[in-house]
């Protein structure tokens, strides 16, 4: 049997020698970065802890011997009406910390110890001896993922600073630390690869994420991303990974957004941001053309939740927000940061354009409610279906099958060799395709005959209960 010939990169066989070769026997340069990557893991990891946590469930569940009243047993078995016992079931987690002052507060994410029972709080000596002393929650932000856990027992804790993350530049070296797979006092090492200026995750928007190459598996959520300082630049928080493990794209929440929280969390109080109660969209050039715009700058309202302080001023889909506060805007980003740092209850000028013409409204803004924080927003429209063709109108374009829907035409099948495959999904509504209402078949088959990709489209869908606009363009 051939053994399989193995390709190595010059980089990594410099870092392999770095890490490989003593010090001594390094060029200046090399053994300075070889004692740079010891120094910051000397200093970080008493710091760094591991934290098991114990979830709990209550469920139903049927009994499965019987022992009560024959009345009791005639209704089970006779009138349909099963007894069910509810039991506590208990699941255990890992995942890591950094502990940020000497009194022993750790900060991790929030989806680590959501819903815990018990929390364990392991810290590891430099000796390589560990402590296991009990924590207690005391403040989340689950806008952020952040969580602040206070060891119980203790004082004089080692702990590590947060550092400035706005100096942090694509390029620099980063180092992870954390219990990946519950391997506890885990070093990796990588660069940034990018600072990510906003980022959706689970439905939570996140601004100015650090990604990173360095290895992050899970357990290594909530532990430090650090620079050759040894101080925090972030907080390791997702993983981009089609198979579930590592696949070299890390993120982080940046120190600077942690630190406007922290003294909030420490001190147990919520975390109040403000609410416009819309999804906007960023302007491209297909929007801009399609909406007649004379930039792309502004937010493309794409859903305004229902009773909510936009719904309440008068903001409408399809509006641009130009203005929020008397600030111009650049992006939805913008837009996105400066709601959220609007405090609930006050009042704030919005200017949007519509129907070619600008509009001022007032909007007061409110305090974002737990389910937006958590990305889980609620259906503004019908949820995906499946309907079947069987004697409906129907139609193709560009590889995309529809038929009719009490809401449009419904998207029943994408080809995988579509030009629109990846945009468009089974199951979705579309309302509009370029600024024309899309209402029956015959609508559709009106509205593709004058559009084309090369000169982009604008859909106006419902995905999976949510109202959005998608642009596509060959």
């Amino acid at each position: 049997m051939k053994r399989a010939k193995r390709f190595i990169k010059m980089s990594d066989l410099l870092l392999i020698l770095a890490w490989a070769v003593p010090a001594q026997a390094l060029n200046p340069a090399l053994a300075q970065l070889q004692e740079g990557f010891s120094s910051v893991a000397a200093k970080a990891k008493p710091a760094v802890v591991n934290i098991q946590v114990i979830h709990e469930q209550r469920v139903q569940v049927p009994y499965e011997f019987y022992f009560g009243s024959p009345d009791d047993l005639f209704q089970e078995f006779f009138q349909g009406q099963p007894r069910q016992r509810e039991t506590l079931r208990r699941f255990k987690g890992t995942g890591t910390g950094v502990i940020i002052n000497a009194d022993g507060y750790v900060l991790t994410n929030e989806h680590v110890v959501s819903d815990a029972g018990e929390i364990d709080v392991t810290l590891t000596k430099a000796d390589g001896k560990q402590t296991t002393l009990p924590g207690k929650v005391v403040g989340t932000d689950p806008g952020l993922d952040l969580a602040v856990v206070k060891i119980q027992t203790g004082r004089d804790f080692p702990f590590l600073r947060l550092a400035d993350s706005d100096k942090v530049k694509v390029g620099d070296w980063a180092v992870a630390i954390g219990s990946p797979f519950e391997l506890q006092q885990t070093v990796t090492v990588g660069v940034i690869s990018a600072v990510r200026q906003s980022l959706l995750i689970e439905g939570r928007n996140y601004a100015n994420m650090l990604q990173t190459d360095a290895a992050i598996n899970r357990g290594n959520s909530g532990g430090p991303l650090l620079n050759l300082d040894g101080d925090v630049i972030g907080i390791n928080t997702a993983i981009y990974s089609p198979s579930g493990a590592f696949a070299g794209i890390g993120f982080s929440v940046p120190a600077n957004e942690i630190r406007e929280v922290l003294d909030q969390l420490v001190a147990g109080k919520k975390i109040a941001r403000g609410w416009l109660g819309i999804q906007v969209a960023p302007i491209d050039e297909v929007i801009q053309r399609r909406f007649g715009l004379p930039d792309k700058k502004g937010a493309l309202v794409g859903t305004v939740f229902q009773a909510s302080p936009a719904e309440k001023a008068g903001l409408q889909r399809g509006d641009v927000i130009v203005e929020f506060a008397g600030q111009s805007l650049e992006d939805a980003n913008q837009l996105t940061r400066a709601a959220s740092k609007t405090p609930p209850g006050k009042s704030a000028d919005v200017v949007v354009m519509r129907s070619g013409g600008r509009k001022t409204l007032k909007v007061e803004i409110g305090e974002r409610p737990e389910w937006a924080e958590r990305g889980q927003a609620p259906s503004t429209g019908p949820g995906r279906r499946r309907e079947s063709s069987a004697a409906k109108d129907a139609a193709q374009w560009e590889g995309v099958s529809v038929t009719e829907s009490r809401f449009g035409v419904i998207v029943v099948q994408v080809a995988r060799d579509s030009k629109l495959y990846g945009h468009l999904e089974d199951g979705d509504v579309i309302q509009g395709v370029n600024q024309q209402k899309i209402d029956s078949v015959a609508d559709f088959k009106k509205a593709t005959r004058e559009a084309n990709l090369k000169d982009g489209v604008v859909f106006d869908l419902i995905r999976g209960g949510q109202e959005m606009y998608i642009s596509v363009q060959e």
